[in-house]
């Protein structure tokens, strides 16, 4: 497990959310959350390990958002409310753990969504999200 994944299974923790890891024999087999349970099911074998620290934030999110349900991520474009909150709700969870020892003339967009495989589609919200991460950081 890596360290992103690690520190949002943590931040998952604190917010009394539970996570199972699961080694499903499909490794495109998405991750899901039950809402009411307050549960993440995460694929251990995840085709691309780097991209599971942000599921993992997407899922917790839909838990915090107070989303009823069952939800499975994807991440391919959707116009749905609830995604697109649970994705901008997942950058700033992962945002701050990402960026925390990068100074602000080091902030390289395009490496951060590279190293956790976040959604090409979610260029502008990252954007937008990595600049007011260090505005309020500069204000603190």
């Amino acid at each position: 497990m890596n360290e992103m994944l690690a520190n949002v299974l943590n931040y998952a923790y604190d917010h009394n959310i539970s996570y199972s890891m699961v080694p499903f024999d499909n490794s495109e087999t998405p991750p899901t959350c039950d809402t009411e349970l307050r549960l993440i099911v995460l694929n251990s074998n995840w085709y691309q390990p780097n991209e599971m620290a942000f599921q993992a934030a997407h899922e917790c999110s839909h838990v915090l958002n107070g989303d009823r349900g069952k939800f499975k991520y994807s991440n391919f474009y959707s116009k749905s409310r609830i995604e697109g909150n649970a994705n901008k709700r997942a950058l700033s969870i992962v945002i701050p753990m990402y960026f925390k020892e990068i100074d602000v003339e080091e902030a390289n967009l395009f490496q951060f969504m590279n190293d956790l495989a976040i959604p090409t589609w979610l260029e502008d919200a990252a954007s937008s999200s990595i600049s007011e991460y260090y505005q309020c950081k500069l204000w603190a």
